[in-house]
């Protein structure tokens, strides 16, 4: 596609890298970040129309941009990518999320508050092959300014391309900069304000989330489920005899168990489960997209990792329970938490009835 002044279509759009390494692009959609989209495609459409090009963009280098649920590419090596891009080409109303082809904007980066120009990126030896100057959109012209937060973070770059060479005017330069610092500023205040947010659903002792944000998750993971027809898994974690255990070591060190089962349980996880502290010795893990199959798998895995660990004083046991609701059954969030909650009692129950006999 040569023609950069049409309407661009997004099935045209490059959305793997150089090396075919990326696999997939996930994000757990939901109103908390739809601010997002909205306020990109406002800066990218300004910026385009200042420097009078077709093409805007903006890239996130950093994984910290005030997102709730951040976007990953998941790679082929399994390594998790959280850089992305939001481009707006002509005819759009919106911008399109991909994770092309990062080079122009990681060498901009270098440059924090400076504007990086390259009239004509085939006439360049560092830039002449990359993916962006050789498939589509085929970029000629790149100018770009870093993002920078007020601690040096930077967050991205925001980006003006054509298909053509091109370059711009002095004045759409200094306008240029003057926009990418107020969507510095825009960037800056969603993280503080996450940054707030993650504060009240964190778990102070583990770090993981608290009954509150299970509470809020649990919410967001069963209308997915509804809505996308898939099956929802839950485990119910549980520290026996955890009373003995803070008697006898003292309550410092039952602090410290509880702290390292947090990073256990998180250890055989996907990026899309998670795991809260549900009250006490108690912990919550909800598996999207998990049939029961693959839950007591996970329960096994965690088993494992468990009697694996070295424990500070003295080996521990844990009851796991697990459940699972298909998209058939007709109930509600808290049927699977009743569930999961009950094999978990169960299993103590059977534990210590052994243990007795």
């Amino acid at each position: 596609m040569n023609d950069m002044q049409t309407e661009y279509h997004p099935g045209l759009f490059l959305t793997t890298d150089t090396a075919n390494t990326r696999i997939q692009m996930a994000h757990r959609s939901g109103d908390s970040d739809a601010w997002l989209p909205t306020m990109l495609a406002d800066f990218v459409s300004l910026a385009s129309s200042l420097c009078e090009v077709p093409i805007g963009m903006v890239s996130q280098l950093h994984e910290d941009i005030g997102l709730q649920h951040p976007f990953l590419s998941f790679l082929t090596n399994g390594e998790i990518d959280r850089r992305n891009q939001w481009w707006r080409f002509p005819g759009q109303t919106g911008v399109i999320r991909s994770s092309c082809d990062f080079t122009l904007c990681e060498f901009a980066a270098q440059r924090p508050r400076e504007v990086t120009e390259i009239s004509d990126l085939r006439a360049d030896s560092r830039f002449s092959e990359t993916v962006l100057t050789t498939t589509p959109p085929q970029i000629r012209f790149y100018a770009s300014v870093p993002l920078v937060a007020s601690n040096g973070d930077v967050m991205g770059t925001l980006c003006v391309m054509d298909s053509k060479p091109n370059s711009l005017t002095p004045t759409q330069r200094e306008a240029l900069r003057v926009l990418a610092r107020q969507l510095e500023a825009q960037l800056e205040s969603r993280r503080t304000v996450q940054k707030l947010e993650e504060q009240t659903l964190t778990d102070a002792l583990t770090g993981i989330g608290n009954r509150r944000n299970f509470d809020l998750r649990l919410r967001e993971e069963w209308t997915r489920h509804l809505r996308n027809a898939k099956p929802l898994s839950m485990l119910m974690v549980d520290v026996d005899y955890f009373k003995q255990y803070n008697d006898t070591y003292g309550h410092p060190a039952g602090d410290a168990l509880l702290t390292q089962l947090a990073r256990v349980l998180r250890s055989p996880l996907r990026a899309s489960d998670f795991v809260a502290r549900y009250g006490g010795d108690e912990f919550a893990l909800i598996l999207p997209d998990t049939e029961e199959n693959g839950a007591h798998l996970v329960r096994e895995r965690i088993h494992a990792a468990v009697e694996i660990a070295k424990w500070p004083h003295s080996e521990i046991e844990i009851s796991v329970g697990a459940a699972t609701l298909t998209p058939s059954e007709m109930c509600d969030f808290h049927a699977l938490l009743q569930a999961a909650d009950t094999a978990m009692y169960s299993r103590k129950k059977n534990r210590s009835t052994t243990a007795h006999n």
